[in-house]
């Protein structure tokens, strides 16, 4: 039986010294992975986690319906003249809230974000009040005060929201959405134009009988900005809310051509339908 000579300790020393440098080198490279692959996976669970619009749609459709929560009001002070005079009459006009009708929708742009439009309808009658003050037909500066109402005035807004919007997944299948941007307002509103009276000799009153009325409309460039949370049955329907405050100043044209300043929009909550496709 043939026996391997022994190595020299010189030789045992180098294959030592080879392992170490061996595991050291393997430990360097297993330490160095995991810092490279730990970056990599959280960069890898952040894309996978970008937002998305809804349910990954890329084209999303919003119909809502709800409530115009701010009431406005505001007075038109009109000028007129009767028996060679001045006189003039303040309308108040009171907008209350109510109901609203919304549609909106978009298309995705990506990493989260969307580009879309909407349109809102806001339709409400209303009254004004009316304080004059009428000429005497026989001596100047001695107007006769009378006070009176209109009712059924027409008080219509429609807006075109133009928004980009933030999509963002919170638990399961709800989503949030935060938007903003320019809106388009249209308004049109019933305007006192003329008050009529009833006076008899020696003309030292008068008494209120009818305002006669007519409308006007004009347009402005306001803002809107809010948020939208939805909840998806499927990956292509589901219910949401929406919070919305928008804002716009409308200047119409008085009966005596001076303008009148209108506050259009305001907070505005509601829901609906969401689809994504």
């Amino acid at each position: 039986m043939n026996m391997m000579p022994p190595q020299p300790a010189s030789t045992r020393m180098r294959q030592m010294r080879t392992r170490q440098r061996c595991q050291i080198y393997l430990r360097t490279m297993m330490a160095w992975t995991r810092r490279a692959v730990g970056p990599a996976t959280v960069a890898i669970a952040l894309v996978s986690a970008t937002p998305s619009t809804a349910q990954d749609g890329r084209v999303f459709i919003d119909v809502n319906g709800g409530l115009q929560a701010t009431s406005t009001d505001f007075v038109d002070n009109v000028l007129f003249t009767e028996f060679v005079e001045e006189g003039d009459f303040d309308a108040t006009y009171a907008i209350d809230t109510g109901v609203i009708v919304d549609v909106s929708g978009g298309v995705a742009l990506g990493r989260g974000l969307a580009l879309g439009a909407g349109y809102s309808r806001f339709n409400r009658q209303n009254d004004a009040s009316i304080d004059a003050r009428i000429p005497h037909p026989f001596f100047f500066n001695r107007d006769r005060t009378i006070v009176g109402s209109s009712a059924n005035l027409t008080h219509e807004e429609t807006a075109v929201h133009v928004q980009l919007r933030w999509f963002a997944p919170l638990r399961g299948r709800v989503s949030l959405a935060l938007f903003g941007g320019p809106t388009f307002f249209n308004l049109r509103q019933g305007l006192v134009t003329t008050v009529d009276f009833s006076q008899s000799y020696p003309f030292n009153e008068a008494s209120f009988t009818s305002a006669a009325t007519g409308s006007d409309s004009a347009s402005a460039v306001g803002y809107n900005v809010g948020a939208d949370v939805s909840v998806f049955f499927s990956r292509f329907v589901g219910v949401g809310v929406l919070a919305r405050y928008t804002r716009g100043t409308v200047d119409l044209v008085s009966q005596d051509e001076g303008l009148v300043s209108i506050d259009a929009g305001g907070f505005h909550a509601g829901g609906g339908l969401r689809l994504r496709f």
